[in-house]
């Protein structure tokens, strides 16, 4: 715990607060009465130690949500639920007691989050995670880290499992959190970054807010992320405004040409083929908004909310577990505003995919034709509810062109409580989407083929 809060601390200093030795020694005892595992109580435990004003309590606000999103993550992940106002997914079914030799196996057997998250942040200043100034070093401190934790001893012990019986529940399962664990590191590495390098130059910086995850980005980047969503926007506007005409060249018009050629006896100086018109596609947004993925809606919405000029049939839907249309909000208010209302009214309530579905049955499914193309925006995570799965078959039966787009990598499809291989068969194209740099590569695919 020291360790954790000592880097948390050296954050708080890199961002501005004039943070004291004594100040620290009160912070540090205040985290002993009440733990890491309460995080508001934490939260607010810290911030009457640490801060002093007014600003001082935002910027401190700011770097503890990001900071701290690891171990909130971690407990939904390895068995516990933390106390905090967010939705967080159904936790992973407990794993048999197997005789493991490796100690990183038997941590990630254990469920001790506590014990985890102190582990990382350990090993962390000994793989340079402090340290990182550019994103290209990002994945070789994940691979120090990872091995300072004991991934060595791990695989190898995996290995072992395996020839003993490929098959076996345990060894899927250990293999399953290995890889989650690795996700986290890479997000820890990430976080920190952020946290130690917000001085650097903007050029710089912009490129590599295009290439981290969404749900790594904390609110102090938030305005410039913003910026460079729109600048995205705007590019894909300028590149695919204009409807595009498609000219069949193998099919001649013969009246057009005859008629353009009257006035020449015949002799065809002017030849007339026959093209189509390909209209704006109708375009359908659906997002989860709760605790697990509104980080990544936000920036989605912002992403249609921009590009609204060149697609301008955009229908955005949001929901947790009640559905709502919100089309007339975003033309109504400026796109802070709007989320503002989306989160609040709809935002980090339990996921009930099946109720959201059944919601846009009524308000929308009649209005759904072959020239419609539907995105969905969620990690399918649906608290162990019926899915009405129905509904989305009859969605993709009616549209042929339904797009999902999951934050979560593919390895954690159908883990714990997602649902996403029973949607995935009634999907065109099914893709891991959380980085800018995927926002704009995938709907730019779809712009360059629809519009």
């Amino acid at each position: 715990m020291q360790k954790v809060l000592g880097d948390f601390i050296h954050a708080l200093r890199q961002a501005g607060l004039p943070i004291s030795s004594a100040e620290t020694l009160d912070g540090l005892n205040a985290a002993q009465l009440v733990g890491i595992d309460n995080a508001p109580l934490l939260k607010q435990s810290l911030g009457t130690t640490l801060t002093k004003c007014l600003e001082h309590r935002l910027i401190f606000d700011q770097i503890f949500d990001q900071f701290f999103n690891s171990h909130n993550q971690f407990n939904a992940d390895y068995g516990h639920t933390p106390q905090t106002a967010e939705h967080t997914d159904i936790a992973l079914p407990p794993i048999p007691m197997l005789s493991l030799e490796s100690s990183l196996a038997q941590q990630l057997m254990s469920g001790d989050v506590s014990a985890m998250q102190v582990m990382i942040a350990s090993a962390a200043a000994a793989s340079g995670a402090q340290e990182v100034t550019f994103m290209t070093q990002v994945p070789m401190v994940t691979y120090r880290l990872m091995q300072a934790l004991g991934d060595g001893a791990l695989q190898q012990e995996l290995a072992e499992m395996a020839d003993r019986d490929e098959s076996s529940a345990e060894l899927q399962l250990l293999r399953q959190r290995r890889i989650r664990l690795q996700q986290h590191v890479r997000d820890y590495v990430e976080q920190q970054y952020l946290a130690f390098n917000q001085n650097e130059p903007s050029k710089r910086r912009e490129g590599n807010l295009q290439k981290i995850s969404l749900t790594s980005i904390d609110h102090r980047n938030y305005k410039l992320m913003g910026e460079l969503v729109r600048k995205a926007a705007k590019r894909l506007a300028s590149m695919h405004s204009r409807r595009r005409r498609i000219t069949k060249r193998g099919l001649l018009d013969v009246r057009r040409t005859i008629t353009a050629n009257a006035a020449y006896d015949g002799f065809l100086f002017h030849t007339k083929w026959k093209s189509t018109r390909v209209e704006r596609p109708k375009v359908m947004v659906i997002c989860d908004v709760s605790g697990s993925v509104s980080k990544v809606a936000r920036f989605l919405l912002l992403f249609l909310y921009s590009l609204q000029d060149v697609l301008p049939n955009v229908r955005s839907f949001v929901f947790s577990a009640n559905m709502g249309e919100v089309t007339r909000l975003f033309e109504q208010h400026d796109m802070d505003q709007a989320l503002a209302e989306v989160i609040h009214n709809w935002g980090n309530k339990p996921t009930h995919y099946g109720q959201a579905l059944g919601d846009f049955e009524e308000m929308a499914l009649g209005d759904i034709d072959n020239r419609t193309t539907v995105i969905m925006l969620g990690d399918a995570r649906n608290n162990n509810e019926d899915g009405n799965v129905a509904v989305w078959e009859e969605i993709y039966r009616r549209s042929q062109r339904v797009l999902w787009l999951n934050p979560e990598g593919q390895v954690n499809w159908d883990s714990g409580d997602s649902i996403m291989r029973k949607y995935a068969p009634f999907c065109s194209h099914v893709e891991t989407c959380n980085s800018l740099r995927d926002l704009n590569r995938i709907l730019g695919s779809v712009l360059k083929h629809e519009a």
